[in-house]
């Protein structure tokens, strides 16, 4: 199962208007833009002179996550190879 960076961070879910009609909104961030901004909040929180236009800031936080998504989706195939052990 390889973990898609385009897939939506949330689940779509259906709702219901004041009309009784069912409405299925369009699902916003991805798995990958989350994740980006999750840490980008996380170290601006922790340094109180940090700006979110700092470029570095969020140049770590974006080679962070492609490199988590990358060892995910390395160790999902891993586990997904046939391995047959004869004793």
């Amino acid at each position: 199962m390889n973990n898609n960076l385009k897939n939506p961070a949330f689940p779509c879910m259906p709702i219901q208007d004041n009309l009784g009609r069912l409405i299925a909104p369009i699902p916003g961030m991805t798995k990958y833009e989350f994740a980006v901004l999750q840490l980008v909040a996380a170290k601006d929180a922790s340094n109180s002179y940090a700006t979110i236009s700092d470029k570095t800031m969020v140049k770590e936080a974006i080679e962070l996550v492609n490199e988590i998504f990358k060892q995910l989706n390395d160790q999902n195939e891993k586990a997904e190879s046939p391995v047959i052990s004869l004793s």
